[in-house]
């Protein structure tokens, strides 16, 4: 092959390694955009805009401040409290009790304010105050004051479980939402005593008994302390909730005064979301002079000019010695 057809042949390549280049380059650049496939997510099917049973209604209460604030104390439990709104119309108090020894006798008395709270006896019956004594327990209901009494030799299990030792429904008076009242409901324990069973009979042993209370008054001895006794104090759970202020100004915070009649919220149609399967693809942050496609093709094709640049370089040199 002549020096001449052999330069015209690299140079062929060098020209065609630049146009592929170019070309390789743009198609390794060239981005598919990802397909994406929409999913409509449609309301459920249980849920029916035109029939208003089907989300129920939900009352919103528009007190500033708890209407309603029991407090349940006692001399021998614990104490709690739980705020209300008002829309509240009953409230449970709950003395729980667990001890170590079974109850032999039991006797305590219950108050509270008969202007904010009522006593209703059929919503009281004696299985429900204490559904471990039932109804081997006398009750008397009077106004504002609820007085109990229990004692059987063959005792009331308190070991088990912690079990309500005194449970009472109260109704609540009619409040609006300008009020704002503070009661309390006072258990006061006259008489507690436990003891252990007898193995043969199955009574209470008098050798074993063990008064935790007498005369209203909790005894502390080395029997009583040798008795493990779990108390627990609860109520039904609050009802009311901060009002949310975060978009009012301090002044307005001050000044709006809650509104009378409860808001309720309707249920409206939702619209579908639309959840896309595949990503976008990251937006390009940096844009560059000449782009690049795969790397194996540039390196291929930067392979073949430097061969044939070097080729030539060569041969360009032996011409001009020669003409030296």
């Amino acid at each position: 092959m002549s020096k001449k057809a052999l330069c015209f042949l690299l140079t062929f390549l060098m020209t065609t390694s630049i146009l592929f280049a170019s070309v390789f380059s743009a198609f390794g650049e060239e981005l598919t955009e990802p397909s994406t496939v929409p999913v409509s997510v449609e309301p459920s099917a249980s849920y029916d805009p035109s029939q208003p049973g089907s989300v129920p209604e939900t009352t919103v209460s528009k007190a500033r401040y708890p209407v309603l604030t029991v407090n349940a104390i006692s001399n021998y439990f614990g104490k709690a409290y739980a705020e209300y709104n008002e829309y509240t119309k009953e409230v449970t108090v709950s003395y729980m009790l667990k001890a170590s020894k079974c109850l032999v006798s039991a006797g305590w008395k219950l108050t509270y304010d008969s202007a904010v709270l009522s006593v209703d006896p059929a919503k009281n019956p004696k299985e429900s105050i204490c559904p471990i004594i039932k109804d081997d327990c006398a009750v008397s209901f009077e106004d504002g004051v609820v007085t109990y009494c229990a004692t059987d030799l063959k005792m009331f299990d308190f070991t088990t479980v912690e079990s309500p030792f005194a449970q009472i429904v109260f109704d609540v008076a009619d409040l609006t939402v300008n009020d704002s009242e503070i009661t309390k409901v006072d258990l006061s324990v006259e008489d507690l005593i436990i003891s252990e069973p007898d193995p043969v009979t199955g009574q209470a042993l008098a050798a074993k008994e063990c008064v935790l209370v007498a005369n209203g008054k909790e005894k502390t001895n080395k029997r009583t302390n040798s008795v493990l006794v779990s108390k627990v104090t609860s109520l039904t759970k609050s009802t009311f909730s901060e009002p949310d202020l975060s978009g009012a100004t301090p002044d307005q915070a001050l000044t709006t005064e809650p509104e009378t009649q409860p808001t309720t919220v309707q249920p409206t149609t939702a619209a579908p979301v639309i959840v896309s399967e595949n990503k976008q693809p990251p937006e390009k942050t940096d844009s560059v002079l000449v782009p690049t496609g795969e790397w194996y093709i540039a390196l291929l094709i930067l392979l073949l000019m430097f061969i044939s640049s070097t080729v030539l370089l060569i041969l360009r040199k032996r011409d001009i010695y020669n003409n030296l």
